[in-house]
């Protein structure tokens, strides 16, 4: 018997049993759309944030407390031994510099009338900040380097939220009790692990200082003049605060090491959600080994007749192997069609970018889900005697 006519019994047995061969494909279906799906949101965050940090410029610095092999204190927590004078040291120090942005960082809620938005991010940060991390102001103006009024930019949530459909330009925002002048609103950048990047408020450092009774700045964002090798700047200013403080109580870090660094975590997290997701395969798997053995059970006759007009065993073993391999197969394909879609669609909230890669892999494993689980009832169905099969009830 050819391979033809053993594709075409397969597929008929397959249609004879519709209801119990779609719930058999199920957990292949689920495996493979979860499989493409969660590995289309984590590239699309990758995407996302790979963007944000281009958005910035290859030639971004950024100094942060602590270094992955210590300078932590007890707890774990990082001990934070920056201060903000480090900001004049290294532009005096490093000609390679252009702009140092002193930053610090908050949490709030912020009010205009009766109304209010909560978990805002307050940033203080210096005049250069607009210009360093070349970030927009489409509506007023940036607050400028030497401003130190109570003034405030705030994001395009920000905006929405608490002003409507009105001019938030001049209006007064409540920010702990304080009240800031909105100058400015800046471009919007969306969001990046789940934290929306527009609902923000940012201050002239030295008001925000004193709002946020913060004595030392989370972090520095320094611009390298861009004809300058961003290598060499880097070891410049980390030599400048090798004179102020130890190496393990800072990190400078380039945009491509925050990428590489990025790229190494969305990658361990892509391998473990599908490895999670691929467990529903395996599930399915089994599903099909018990529904093929089931099936073994039921055509017990028709075995016993085949090989009575004389089916070989191999023509036995390839018929039930090639059956449970097509119910993989297509398994396999509605969960590439249901993944590859339910991506698309909610692209249309986050952003997400279906890896190829992961949809033929993933199509790849149902097809050896099915030899590997079809193998053991197809042995059973070809090693069946044809005088005790014809005689099973």
């Amino acid at each position: 018997m050819n391979f033809a006519e053993t594709l075409k019994i397969s597929m008929r047995a397959i249609k004879v049993n519709k209801a119990r061969s779609a719930l058999t494909m199920l957990g292949i279906i689920i495996g493979v759309a979860s499989v493409i799906l969660l590995v289309s949101i984590v590239s699309g965050l990758g995407k996302t944030i790979r963007e944000e940090l281009n958005s910035f410029g290859a030639n971004l610095l950024v100094v942060f407390p602590g270094s992955p092999e210590g300078g932590r204190g007890p707890g774990g927590v990082v001990a934070n031994k920056m201060e903000f004078r480090f900001e004049k040291l290294i532009l005096e120090k490093v000609p390679e510099i252009e702009n140092v942005v002193a930053t610090i960082q908050s949490v709030g809620t912020l009010r205009y009338k009766n109304k209010d938005i909560a978990d805002s991010t307050i940033y203080g940060v210096s005049g250069t900040y607009f210009k360093a991390l070349n970030i927009s102001v489409i509506e007023g103006r940036p607050f400028t380097k030497s401003e130190s009024a109570n003034v405030v930019v705030i994001g395009k949530t920000v905006r929405d939220k608490l002003f409507a459909n009105s001019n938030p330009l001049g209006k007064e925002l409540i920010i702990k009790d304080r009240r800031f002048k909105v100058i400015g609103v800046q471009k919007e950048r969306g969001s990046i692990f789940g934290r929306d990047q527009d609902n923000v408020a940012l201050l002239p450092l030295a008001p925000s200082r004193s709002l946020l009774g913060l004595d030392r700045p989370n972090w520095f964002f320094i611009k390298v003049v861009p004809e300058r090798d961003i290598k060499l700047a880097k070891e410049a200013v980390k030599k400048v605060l090798l004179t102020e403080m130890k190496e393990d109580d800072f990190t400078v870090s380039t945009q491509e090491d925050t990428l590489q660094l990025v790229g190494r975590i969305l990658g361990v997290l892509s391998l473990g959600l599908g490895g999670i997701a691929a467990i529903s395969m395996l599930v399915g798997g089994v599903g099909i080994m018990n529904i093929m053995l089931v099936s073994v059970t039921e055509r017990t006759r028709e075995i016993g007749l085949r090989k009575a007009l004389g089916a070989r065993r191999r023509d036995i073993l390839l018929q039930f192997l090639v059956e449970a391999i097509v119910l993989s197969l297509l398994g396999g394909f509605a969960g590439v069609v249901i993944g590859i879609g339910s991506s698309f669609l909610l692209d249309r909230f986050i952003a997400t970018e279906v890896n190829y890669v992961f949809v033929v892999l993933s199509f790849g494993v149902s097809a050896i889900i099915g030899i590997v689980f079809g193998i053991a009832p197809a042995i059973r169905a070809s090693k069946l005697s044809p005088i005790e099969a014809l005689r099973y009830e």
